[in-house]
């Protein structure tokens, strides 16, 4: 009869659960507890040896490897009901295409399309501007669109405003001849300006490489009391960022310039930001260029910049590489909302001359 080793470690409860176990119970349970848990011993040796046919010789790979040959070659294969053999071709349902479905039905009523048919090139560019699809228009067709041209042919035509959509980048200018030189004669110009010349109404020093950092304080300076200026260009000067901060001071008490050409230079956020929010106040600049800066003003800035376009409305063109979407996109809105004012404004003055 079977008996449990190390039964003297037992319980008394446990030793009477043994005795109703039968030999191969006993045996099994004797066997896990011979087993030894260590992963660094072969198998062999980790537990008993439980073979019970008589050895019949060493062993030998070659004969083994003979005998599972035979023995496959012997075996039929299995004859399945659901074998499939296989066949190349294509299974399932082959995809096709859908077609896309022509409407015929009109996207315009009859009496607007007879009047798209009938309108002239220039009405067609006046009516894109006014509906706001400017990625239509080249700068040269942006340009005629804002010239008074035949707005009665809109009239009763039930057109909405246009709500654009995602703003384009406006793409940067390239110039072919990058030594271009300015032949103005600064000596003149300077003495004009400083004279309080009423004839001087543009001065443009771009790319003058006569133009020094006095002389832009000296701009900056007789242009506070000006009042018959009204185009100042100062692109690629080298502007640094405190004659950039005295610039917005002087156009505080300048009533006259619309136009400001400042692209190309050293600025940076501090100067920039500056001269956005003397605009918020300023009611004779139309133009401002600020593209092509050395520095980045970066995000923050750049809504700042948004914010303060919000309180213009008289700026009409305004130059700057945005790298956010957002504020790009809001700055375009309030432009284009500046531009809509102008040209409500044009339209009065153009009924009362008539009237």
């Amino acid at each position: 009869m079977a008996k449990v080793r190390n039964k003297n470690f037992l319980t008394e409860e446990e030793k009477d659960l043994f005795d109703g176990l039968t030999a191969d119970e006993i045996a099994e349970f004797n066997q896990d507890l011979d087993e030894k848990d260590e992963d660094l011993l072969p198998a062999g040796l980790r537990g008993e040896d439980q073979t019970t046919k008589d050895p019949t010789g060493p062993f030998d790979r070659e004969k083994l490897m003979t005998y599972l040959k035979d023995e496959a070659v012997s075996q039929p294969d299995l004859q399945d009901p659901h074998y499939v053999p296989f066949e190349k071709k294509t299974r399932g349902r082959v995809f096709k295409k859908k077609e896309k479905s022509k409407t015929t039905t009109p996207l315009l009523p009859d009496d607007l399309s007879d009047v798209l048919d009938a309108a002239s090139e220039d009405d067609l560019l006046e009516l894109a501007a006014v509906l706001g699809i400017h990625g239509m228009l080249t700068q040269k067709q942006s340009e005629t669109a804002d010239e008074d041209k035949t707005w009665d042919s809109l009239k009763g035509s039930g057109l909405r405003k246009y709500k654009g959509g995602i703003t384009k980048a406006t793409k940067v200018k390239e110039y072919t001849d990058n030594e271009a030189v300015n032949e103005l004669d600064m000596e003149e110009a300077l003495a004009k300006l400083k004279a309080g010349d009423e004839t001087l109404e543009e001065l443009n020093l771009n790319n003058h490489q006569e133009v020094t950092e006095d002389i832009l304080m000296d701009i900056v300076e007789h242009l506070k009391n000006n009042t018959s200026l009204k185009k100042l260009h100062l692109a690629n000067t080298q502007m640094k960022d405190h004659i950039g901060e005295e610039l917005a001071e002087a156009l505080k008490s300048n009533t006259t310039l619309e136009i400001l050409n400042l692209e190309s230079n050293f600025l940076k956020a501090e100067s920039v930001m500056a001269l956005l929010k003397v605009i918020e106040e300023n009611e004779s600049l139309k133009e401002l260029k600020l593209a092509n800066q050395y520095n980045k003003i970066g995000h923050k800035a750049e809504q700042a910049m948004a914010k303060s376009l919000a309180k213009n409305t008289t700026i009409l063109r305004f130059g700057y590489n945005f790298d956010s979407r957002g504020p790009r996109h809001t700055c375009n809105k309030y432009v284009m909302r500046n531009n809509d004012i102008d040209r409500q404004k044009r339209q009065e003055a153009k009924r009362q001359n008539g009237n």
